[in-house]
């Protein structure tokens, strides 16, 4: 019983997020609210969860992604969020998609430590052919590139390489905004896609 009703909490909370997310509009005070509320009771109801906990990550992330990247209000609810993606991934550790979204995450609030390279080295482990986490692993690597250690950049690399094989068009466009040509051309694959006169 208690796992049924959780059930339904945490659905009725993401059909809110999933709400506004699909109508791309920031969520009003009194929705997030509720999501959050609906979210907390689920996790009450049953505490070993993992995903409930990726809910809360997912609802704090989002409200740190509607505010400017510099202000400490967008931190905070980034590191909300982070907190809630380790509880997750305790629960949950084979999760590359969890491990992913850590790597992301420290990679926008710039803590590049210990824990964003295993961050880092986990989601590409874990998922080397999860099209969506080929694209964190190289975005959040691209992101710090000059700081990681050299296990962590071969991962990245590995990642970016798979990545293009796949989706070119998306892994160029990230190495072009980000300013890592250079990165992804010196890849075998890269050499390989029609997009490779961005290479020249």
């Amino acid at each position: 019983m208690p796992r049924g009703l959780a059930d339904l909490r945490a659905f009725e909370a993401r059909r809110l997020i999933e709400g506004w997310e699909s109508s791309r509009r920031a969520p009003s005070s009194a929705d997030w609210t509720s999501a959050r509320e609906r979210l907390r009771e689920a996790r009450a109801l049953d505490p070993g969860q993992p995903a409930y906990a990726e809910d809360m990550a997912r609802l704090y992330v989002g409200r740190a992604l509607q505010l400017p990247r510099g202000e400490a209000l967008a931190k905070d609810y980034a590191r909300q969020g982070l907190e809630y993606h380790r509880e997750a991934l305790r629960l949950r550790p084979g999760n590359s998609y969890g491990w992913a979204s850590v790597a992301l995450l420290k990679a926008r609030i710039a803590e590049v430590d210990a824990e964003f390279e295993a961050a880092l080295r986990n989601a590409a482990l874990r998922g080397p052919w999860e099209p969506e986490v080929q694209l964190a692993v190289t975005e959040a690597g691209f992101a710090h590139w000059e700081r990681l250690a050299p296990a962590t950049r071969a991962a990245v690399r590995e990642m970016a390489a798979r990545a293009v094989v796949s989706q070119d068009a998306s892994v160029f466009a990230l190495a072009r905004r980000m300013g890592r040509l250079a990165i992804l051309c010196g890849l075998p694959e890269a050499g390989r896609s029609p997009l490779a006169r961005a290479c020249i």
